[in-house]
């Protein structure tokens, strides 16, 4: 069966029912907004049913021009452009099959370094959710745990900044001039009568993934079996 050509579009999505979805079977993501806030609403199971927002804040980016997003359904991966003053700025997601990881790389403009500040966002309908960062061995953790009727769920970011500071105040992590990041989370569901979390195993797994965008993606295409990897 043929596969469909890359989709290209020329403006952020508005909202997360207009966003361009990677999926592995298992979990996916949807990306969307604009450069200065750029959102991920994560999702848990083959259902792929919303679990909880991630937010990446980088309020100078507002006087951008030239935006372009492009999923490839080949592989999964969506990448995204826009330019400044600066040059070209670009992000590049997909989530991998072979270690059931969603990666998502952020590149500056040539000369220029990432500052940006990560949260959760609360805003999905029936959610509460519980949050809190960290910093260990260089890395950041943004751990999540969201619940509504009948369903919960837990997810970890890993946050890789090379040559940049990670600082974590409260529920968010603050990254200041990294020359490029690179964002990898898991999530799992968990039981409601469950007192404790579950994150301890999704954080030593995250721990011991390789730390580089290409090699995971590398990875991730040669066990792709071909089927379309924007779907669930």
């Amino acid at each position: 069966m043929r596969m469909p050509e890359p989709t290209i579009h020329t403006s952020p999505a508005a909202c997360w029912t207009d966003g361009f979805r990677t999926a592995n079977g298992e979990c996916g993501a949807v990306l969307y907004g604009e450069p200065a806030m750029e959102k991920v609403l994560f999702e848990a199971g083959r259902s792929c049913h919303p679990a909880y927002e991630f937010r990446i804040s980088s309020p100078g980016m507002t006087a951008v021009g030239g935006y372009g997003r492009i999923t490839d359904s080949r592989t999964g991966e969506v990448t995204s452009t826009w330019t400044d003053g600066h040059g070209t700025w670009a992000r590049r997601a997909f989530a991998s099959r072979a270690d059931q990881v969603i990666a998502h790389e952020l590149l500056p403009a040539p000369g220029r370094t990432i500052d940006t500040t990560l949260s959760v966002g609360t805003a999905l309908d029936g959610t509460r959710v519980t949050a809190r960062a960290t910093v260990s061995n260089g890395s950041g953790y943004l751990t999540l745990r969201g619940s509504s009727p009948g369903r919960g769920y837990e997810g970890i970011t890993r946050v890789v900044a090379f040559g940049g500071t990670i600082l974590a105040s409260g529920a968010t992590l603050i990254v200041i001039g990294a020359a490029r990041l690179l964002l990898l989370t898991k999530l799992d569901r968990y039981e409601s009568s469950s007192p404790g979390w579950i994150f301890p195993a999704l954080r030593t797994a995250l721990a011991g993934l390789e730390s580089d965008y290409a090699t995971l993606f590398a990875r991730h295409t040669a066990t792709s079996s071909g089927d379309d990897h924007t779907q669930a």
